[in-house]
């Protein structure tokens, strides 16, 4: 409900607004011809050459804070009149808040000149809605008992201002997401509202999501004509940037701040992202650590997307530094896994101890690229023959052990006999007669 009772009250404002403007218009016919008649005052302010100068001109714009000097140049029949009032009443841009209006007076010197100065204001609070936009000037005189006036409008603002910015790729098309050491290349919109053309140093600084600066780009004495402009400035992104949302901040100044200068307008804001597009194998596991030559072994590896970005990728897997095969990883999404199981038929395989491997193929604009490649450990090949031998003694060392188990365990229980019959008592198997003595 307040934003439409707003929107009503500007619709209305503008109609004022429209109804002055009008009124001026007309007041260029009287003017006209009391100019004709010999009376005329040239309302006009300091800034040449765009001053204002004539009937119902405009003038060059000011800033906020500037100062603004109106003069009158009072003639009768083409001579200056000196030592007459001249009135002056200024109305700034109409608006809901606060609607300025600014009067003065002046007396012509013998040059048939009169003056009035006042500062722009610039308020506490909302200054932009109550100050920046069209401002209207008067400047009334009584000459020969008959009134005349003339009027002129000049604009508040900032002078040179970044409107917007649009960053592009390296083929100078729109884009907001970009690679570490990707250029960006930033288009900014500037206007001039002046009537002349204005020099300004322009500023590009960015950050990264840490808040840690990672841009600055500097372009002195830029010239801008009046209107809208633009200008292009490029820097790369660094190895070091951190990934996310980056703010970029574009300011005008008057000259390099090191050189004294001060912003024209307030900076302007925008973001890109940083991103980063990594692919890594995180696994590498085997199905056996030994295998006879001539079998079939199984290498399961994992694959891993670390970046922003959607990926396909090759993936080959190696015994030393010969490859087992290659597969295709297909639309991986970010932070998604994919497992990949390689077949390794070891037929003509040399006995031996190889090292198995995994390696990513690198994805366009991958930086991290330590992490392509996985490393397992060792895969022992035994040849079928040395398998056999292998066996072979496996198995009379066994029946060995079997026999030296069993003839221990024998001597053990023959001694155990033995000792049982040394504890045997002893049976008494004679008889002691005595006789007595005869």
């Amino acid at each position: 409900m307040l934003e439409k009772k707003r929107k009503l009250w500007r619709t209305a404002i503008l109609a004022i607004a429209l109804v002055i403007a009008s009124a001026v218009a007309q007041s260029a016919r009287p003017a006209a011809a009391l100019a004709a008649s010999g009376r005329v005052i040239d309302l006009y302010t300091q800034k040449t050459p765009f001053d204002g100068k004539g009937i119902n001109q405009s003038s060059d714009a000011f800033e906020p804070q500037e100062l603004v000097v109106l003069y009158a140049f009072v003639t009768y029949n083409d001579a200056p009149v000196a030592q007459k009032l001249v009135a002056f009443q200024v109305s700034g841009p109409a608006n809901l808040m606060q609607n300025i209006t600014i009067g003065g007076s002046g007396t012509t010197d013998q040059d048939g000149i009169a003056n009035f100065s006042f500062r722009i204001p610039w308020p506490n609070d909302n200054p932009q809605e109550k100050i920046l936009g069209t401002w209207f000037a008067i400047a009334t005189v009584s000459i020969a008992d008959q009134t005349v006036m003339d009027t002129l409008n000049f604009q508040v603002g900032w002078i040179i201002k970044i409107t917007h910015i649009t960053t592009l790729n390296a083929s100078l098309q729109p884009q907001t997401r970009f690679l570490r050491r990707e250029t960006v290349t930033f288009n900014l919109t500037v206007e001039n509202i002046a009537m002349t053309e204005k020099s300004a140093a322009i500023t590009v600084d960015v950050q990264d999501a840490d808040r840690h600066p990672i841009m600055h780009i500097q372009e002195e004495e830029v010239v801008f004509q009046p209107g809208i402009n633009y200008i292009t400035v490029s820097s790369q992104i660094p190895v070091t940037a951190t990934i996310g949302p980056a703010s970029i901040s574009a300011s005008a100044y008057t000259a390099p701040p090191e050189s004294g200068g001060v912003l024209y307008s307030p900076a302007v804001s925008a973001t890109l992202e940083i991103i980063t597009r990594d692919v890594a194998i995180t696994a590498v596991k085997p199905s056996r650590t030994s295998v006879t030559s001539g079998e079939t072994l199984y290498i399961e590896v994992t694959a891993k997307n670390k970046g922003n970005e959607t990926e396909s990728f090759n993936v080959t897997a190696y015994y030393d530094n010969t490859p087992i095969g290659k597969e295709l990883v297909a639309e991986l999404a970010p932070q998604d896994e994919a497992k990949i199981v390689f077949r390794w038929d070891t037929s003509g395989i040399h006995a031996g101890s190889y090292v198995i491997s995994a390696v990513a193929d690198t994805v366009e604009g991958e930086i991290e690229t330590a992490d392509n490649t996985f490393v397992d450990g060792s895969v022992t090949i035994v040849s079928p023959s040395s398998s056999f031998v292998v066996s072979y003694w496996i198995i009379v060392l066994f029946i060995f052990f079997i026999a030296l188990m069993g003839s221990l365990v024998l001597m053990l229980f023959l001694g155990y006999l033995k000792r049982r019959k040394r504890r045997r008592p002893l049976t008494r198997l004679f008889m002691i007669m005595a006789r007595p003595h005869i």
